[in-house]
């Protein structure tokens, strides 16, 4: 596909960063996306559900309902292979490892929501609100929202939320698909390096030796879906693009292997391994035609459990 076509759909993605300051002391885990998801997930639902008695297969209002839609996604509109959609919104931790949490500690995490999802950006930001309220973590410490940011760039952020004001600040500016996808490389060598563990299911198995080819199908696979269902149109980046011609230039070294965590299910009221490759891959060669790929896959998170945060890797030049 050419990525300068003017008529490419787009896909806005809404990148925020949130600070909260602890009221009481709790335990953040080694793994805080499951933490954060869960509690997020029942301060939503406590926000928004008027029907809370039953689960959301059985309520009417569920293709309606805000909760449904950013946590229960489903799709009325079957996609050949894909049983369950991805979700439109995204919360990760900004790195890993416990934080034993005290009194005015400061944590920050991030979230972010893809295309026409915004607009239930206020039920987010009330529902994260909401959370300091309920408890998080071992001890279920309490936290107030101290403010929200949003990328209105890679590196640049603009408040749209803070405490003392308590409302949300207008800002339309966002990063969209085409922005994103204009990224230009120069350089030689790459390298593509995990915050989250990664975990890349290959013809139905789960693997630990990941390959270029592997990242770049995954990056495509996820956008062609996430932007059939939120954003402008389905966009396949790999169509009529050659793309075993264009690795073959690059050579990587790589330096993965398999990490472990447990987070704990709610609905199985059991520990459960959520685990995936950490580390990094070395890329030198003609790099300009995967670097806006590389870029993007940066904002949408790959693989699976992406809606725990894993998946989120950052691209060093």
């Amino acid at each position: 596909m050419d990525l300068n076509n003017p008529f490419l759909p787009d896909l806005s993605i809404h990148h925020y960063k949130v600070k909260i300051k602890a009221k009481t002391p709790f335990l953040i885990p080694s793994f805080p996306g499951s933490m954060l998801r869960g509690t997020f997930g029942v301060a939503l639902k406590r926000v928004v559900c008027i029907n809370r008695k039953r689960t959301c297969s059985q309520c009417l209002l569920s293709s309606s309902c805000i909760y449904h839609f950013l946590f229960e996604t489903e799709t009325q509109n079957p996609i050949k292979g894909i049983t369950n959609p991805p979700h439109p919104l995204i919360l990760y931790p900004l790195d890993l490892g416990g934080k034993n949490m005290k009194r005015n500690s400061i944590y920050q995490f991030g979230f972010t929501i893809l295309g026409k999802a915004i607009d239930y950006l206020p039920y987010v930001i009330y529902a994260i609100i909401k959370m300091g309220h309920l408890g998080m973590g071992k001890g279920k410490g309490k936290f107030d929202l101290k403010e929200v940011r949003k990328y209105t760039s890679e590196k640049h952020t603009k408040q749209v939320f803070n405490q003392y004001e308590n409302r949300l600040i207008p800002l339309e500016t966002s990063l969209t698909l085409k922005n994103i996808l204009k990224n230009k490389c120069k350089e030689k060598k790459l390298i593509f390096e995990t915050i989250t563990p990664l975990r890349l299911k290959i013809r139905g198995k789960l693997r630990d030796n990941i390959t270029l080819k592997d990242i770049v199908f995954a990056i495509s696979h996820r956008l062609k879906i996430l932007s059939f269902l939120y954003g402008e149109g389905e966009i396949d980046l790999l169509k009529n693009l050659d793309l075993d011609k264009i690795l073959k230039g690059i050579k990587t070294a790589s330096q993965f292997e398999w990490t472990d965590f447990k987070r704990f299910s709610k609905r199985q009221d059991a520990h459960l391994h959520i685990g995936g490759v950490m580390g990094k891959m070395t890329m030198t060669g003609n790099l300009s035609k995967i670097y806006p790929l590389l870029k993007l896959g940066q904002y949408i998170h790959i693989g699976k459990n992406t809606a725990f945060g894993l998946g989120r890797y950052k691209v060093v030049v």
